[in-house]
């Protein structure tokens, strides 16, 4: 499959549009002043361990504290400066799980090596693991670890066969490694070269470690361009084409190092139209924000995003298709499916997910569409687990999230609604401000009053020569002046006394 990579670099935002045949299929977005820290390794210190949530907070630097669960805690790493020690003699100490109780291993102000593996999301601090690790092009080293092992995704079973004897003979002592997709076909000194690279590197973290008070950082992963180059570059890429002279310089010298032969597919964009345009990235950025996608049978998905899941209803719309209902059904999944695979990559959509296909009452098509949509999800770099579909047509599924998705890195919550989407109707807050005015009469403290409103609530009130208005005043018996104000939100109001000279919206609004 032909891949392109389309790379638009701004002072403020740096954006990597991955093309797949010609179609977006994932859009990375990283703010200049919102740097990714997954993959960063921390010497920190833990200030909380929880027996309640088995889970300790650690200080690592960062505004919030990182969260470690006692899963994530590896026995040979929690003493940090003997890890660090064995680390630089090159004779890491096993990192194995541990059964015991979170406050049988970790203590306050104990320091601990940790890297990060998700992103601070919301309110939440970033979520880190002991078990620490660093990828090379070709490789993943685990120090302490004594995997030797491939990839998941290389299905070749003559490939793999031979990838796991070359990691096999590479692997040194307390080093396990996990051979990367970009190793297949790759020779045994390709993977020599890059292990011996790692484990250097590995042994310059160890002094560093034994010469930092925590917290500290020790590893800090790539830029985003080089880390993209390094985990998703491969022969199948055709052209890695940016409009930036320091992207272009730092992605040739990277590619002339790993890969020669393809260094130059690195192209600098020269022309006057915007490269995203030219492309057709833009236009398809802009409805990755749409609740409703399109599909091109004429039915459509129709995505909702919660905080503690993402729902997926399927919907038929205008198509009616030309035989059977059930074969109109299907069609209709089927194509929904590609398309659901391709939004949660497209938008980096993660957590729980559920998806409402239309209801088929033939199990051979419900088999025939959890199929596709797992096929489709096997080109998906998060790791994913897929449900059957039940005889209600729902699929419930869940897609490892390590940072943000898309659409909350590239929108914010609406001022008006609070994200919520919805905003009280006009009658709604006028009834409510009616309400208030009422309260404020019978206590007699406030006879002369001002209710700032926004522009839109107050032409309702307005309509009918005035009616709803009138109402209002007579109901209130209050001498009430209205003052517009557009920087108010659609459905609030505020209140003020002329005889007191403050605000008493809180008083009567309950």
């Amino acid at each position: 499959m032909k891949s392109d990579f389309i790379v638009n670099s701004h002072p403020d935002v740096t954006r990597i549009a991955i093309l797949e045949d010609g179609r977006l299929m994932e859009l990375i977005v990283e703010k200049t002043e919102e740097k990714r820290i997954v993959g960063n390794i921390y010497l920190g210190r833990v200030n909380a361990v929880l027996p309640g949530m088995q889970a300790a907070f650690v200080d690592i630097g960062l505004e919030r504290s990182a969260f470690l669960h006692s899963s994530d805690v590896r026995s040979g790493v929690i003493d940090a400066k003997a890890f660090a020690q064995s680390l630089v003699e090159e004779k890491p100490l096993p990192a194995e799980e541990s059964n015991q109780p979170i406050e049988d291993l970790l203590r306050r102000g104990q320091d601990i090596l940790v890297q990060v593996t998700k992103e601070p999301i919301g309110t939440k601090g970033a979520r880190v693991s002991s078990r620490i690790s660093i990828a090379g092009r070709y490789v993943v080293s685990m120090p302490g670890d004594p995997v030797a092992g491939v990839s998941r995704k290389i299905g070749d079973r003559k490939e793999r066969t031979r990838l796991r004897e070359i990691v096999q003979r590479m692997r040194g002592e307390g080093f396990g490694i996990i051979a990367r997709t970009a190793g297949t076909d790759q020779s045994e000194d390709a993977f020599k070269s890059d292990v011996e690279r790692i484990i250097d590197r590995w042994k310059e973290i160890g002094e560093l470690t034994l010469r930092s008070r925590a917290p500290a950082l020790l590893h800090q992963e790539y830029d985003i361009i080089t880390m993209t180059m390094r985990d998703l570059v491969s022969a199948e890429m055709s052209s890695f084409v940016t409009d930036s002279k320091d992207v272009f310089s730092i992605a040739r010298t990277y590619m002339k190092r790993i890969t020669p032969d393809m260094s130059a597919r690195v192209r600098l964009y020269r022309g006057k139209t915007p490269i995203f345009d030219q492309y057709g990235v833009e236009q398809e950025i802009v409805q990755i924000l749409n609740r409703e996608v399109p599909l091109k049978s004429g039915g459509s998905l129709v995505i909702d995003q919660t905080e503690a899941l993402v729902a997926i209803d399927v919907n038929t719309r205008r198509y009616v298709g030309k035989r059977s209902q059930e074969n109109t059904i299907l069609k209709t999944n089927l194509e929904a499916a590609k398309e659901v695979a391709r939004q949660l990559r497209l938008r980096d959509i993660g957590g729980i997910i559920v998806i409402d296909f239309i209801d088929m009452d033939i199990e051979d098509h419900r088999e025939k569409v959890v199929n596709s949509l797992r096929s489709e999800l096997g080109r998906d770099r998060s790791p994913t687990k897929t449900c059957q579909v039940s005889s209600l047509g729902l699929v419930e599924m869940t897609r490892k999230r390590v940072r943000p998705s898309l659409v909350q890195a590239l929108s914010e919550p609406c001022p008006h609604c609070g994200g919520t989407g919805r905003v009280l109707s006009a009658l709604s807050a006028a009834t409510r401000l009616e309400r208030l005015l009422e309260r404020a009469s019978l206590q007699k403290n406030h006879r002369n009053i001002v209710v700032s409103i926004h522009p839109d609530l107050s032409e309702y009130l307005m309509r009918d020569d005035g009616r709803r208005m009138d109402h209002i005043l007579e109901k209130a018996k209050l001498a009430v002046e209205f003052h517009e104000d557009r920087r108010m939100k659609v459905d609030q109001f505020r209140v003020f006394s002329l005889d007191t000279h403050e605000e008493i919206t809180s008083l009567y609004d309950s």
